[in-house]
């Protein structure tokens, strides 16, 4: 039988072992939550020179004319004898997608078929009540306060993605089309008359009740770098 000072001398070691073992897992835990920052810090700073690297390497200048912002596309007999038409495709078979048989289509499909005339017909205020507030808020440079009717051709829709977060589902659609003589009031990355076409993503949210909303935008390339 131990004494009572042993006794104590005992408690008193354990009490010493516990509070050193309490300061080393608590030390441990300092150390990896500062190891974490660093990391956290060190990779965002290597994500944003690789989004500033790729934003160099696609960044254009182009010199487009005056636009006429009361000029009728559909006027235009150059612009009328281009394939106007709005093609989905699965990645196998290409289908129109028309006034009447859109219905037919999913409502997401529908969303970016009504997107598409409005473009052409150059209705920047519908076009822009697409977006969500958030992305808004955040757009600058890429919200287009005003831009004219659009000669776009080749025009063809596919699906990238589809996820779902709770009660909301996500649809990242590609659009790719081609502008006649573009003028830079709706894209400024496309040259003037070059028929050249970069593909962007319309990053779309579909809440519980139905309503679709542009949640982002994004170029192709942009969209599969993951940098954005």
């Amino acid at each position: 039988m131990f004494d009572h000072e042993e006794i104590i001398r005992r408690k008193e070691k354990k009490k010493k072992i516990l509070i050193i073992a309490v300061c080393v897992v608590a030390g441990m835990f300092l150390l990896f939550g500062i190891a974490t920052l660093i990391l956290s810090g060190v990779q965002n700073n290597i994500r944003n020179q690789a989004r500033e690297q790729l934003e160099k390497d696609i960044r254009r200048t182009y010199v487009y004319p005056d636009p006429d912002y009361n000029f009728n596309i559909f006027e235009d007999e150059g612009y009328l004898e281009l394939d106007r038409n709005i093609w989905y495709t699965d990645g196998n078979l290409r289908t129109v997608i028309t006034e009447e048989n859109k219905n037919t289509y999913e409502p997401e499909l529908q969303f970016m078929y009504e997107m598409i005339h409005l473009i052409k017909n150059g209705d920047y205020v519908g076009y822009n009540n697409l977006f969500t507030e958030e992305y808004l808020l955040t757009a600058g440079d890429d919200l287009r306060e005003r831009f004219t009717m659009q000669q776009i051709f080749d025009i063809e829709l596919e699906y990238m993605n589809r996820r779902e977060a709770g009660s909301v589902i996500h649809f990242d659609i590609r659009l790719i089309y081609k502008i006649r003589n573009n003028n830079g009031t709706f894209r400024n990355d496309l040259d003037y008359n070059d028929h050249g076409a970069i593909p962007v993503i319309y990053m779309l949210v579909i809440d519980r009740e139905g309503e679709i909303k542009i949640d982002n935008l994004l170029t192709q390339r942009r969209y599969l770098s993951g940098l954005y």
